[in-house]
């Protein structure tokens, strides 16, 4: 089986620059990832009987908490945005990074969809569904699987202590015994945040889906509370806030959905 569950370290930090305020913020969690390839899913929940697919569960992989029409499979779905952003349909197995809903609750501030070529060797193209909070916005980018930072602009407002016109430089690894993944984001040659994800792989076993819900059964409340929690320590230093743009009398364009990033 390829799917694994990730554990490690979720690593934010925010630089006392212009763009920030001159407040700095760092931070540093503890965090296990399920990466589930999508053909795999009957499998891996079978696999303990706290985990499901198609009924509420402790664990519970619900279509609807994920991109697109829950009446198509998700891994269609995953074809389909990212031809209609790239030009390039994926061809091969896909892989989805992210939490699943446990003890009902689910906020995925980011899923990440590693689209493999043919072969199921090498990893094509990415998807990145980003989420916001409060508004409850999504907005799909979509990279190549080249080598190297990746530098595209942000086009969603996703935390009101950042504004708008920033680009953000991605990194990543390919999943193996060890992945990785950097966000930053960047005004110009300004450096002003990045968000890091730095885990190990864990074979999915029985065991390892038990000891999850035993060892990390509020993982998903977790990340809710984190945000809110983080954004209060921000208030607290006095962090700028900027509104979203669609509430502004300047911004009458509301945050659209996707675009292919410039490489």
């Amino acid at each position: 089986m390829r799917s694994a569950l990730y554990q490690g370290t979720l690593t934010h930090r925010r630089y006392a620059t212009e763009a920030t305020g001159h407040v700095a913020h760092d931070f540093r969690y503890r965090t296990v990832m399920p990466l589930l390839f999508l053909d795999e899913l009957d499998d891996v929940v079978a696999r303990h009987p706290g985990w499901s697919r198609s009924r509420p569960n402790v664990a519970w992989w619900r279509r609807r908490d994920y991109l697109g029409d829950p009446r198509v499979s998700l891994e269609h779905a995953v074809r389909d945005a990212v031809e209609e952003r790239s030009g390039r349909r994926p061809t091969g197995p896909i892989a989805l990074l992210g939490h699943v809903r446990t003890w009902g609750w689910l906020f995925n501030p980011l899923c990440v969809y590693y689209c493999f070529d043919e072969s199921g060797d090498r990893v094509d193209q990415l998807l990145l569904e980003v989420r916001s909070t409060p508004w409850h916005e999504r907005h799909l980018y979509v990279i190549d699987g080249s080598s190297g930072a990746q530098r595209f602009a942000k086009e969603m407002h996703v935390s009101p202590f950042l504004a708008m016109d920033h680009e953000y430089v991605v990194n990543w690894s390919a999943p193996g015994e060890h992945l990785s993944f950097h966000l930053g984001n960047r005004r110009g040659e300004e450096r002003v945040f990045d968000a890091s994800l730095s885990l190990r792989r864990h074979e999915i076993t029985s065991a390892a889906l038990g000891g999850f819900l035993w060892r990390r059964p509020w993982t998903t409340f977790a990340v809710s509370a984190g945000i809110y929690r983080q954004a209060a320590a921000l208030w607290r230093k006095g962090a700028p806030f900027h509104s979203h743009p669609r509430h502004r009398e300047d911004s009458a364009v509301p945050a659209r959905d996707g675009a292919h990033p410039r490489g």
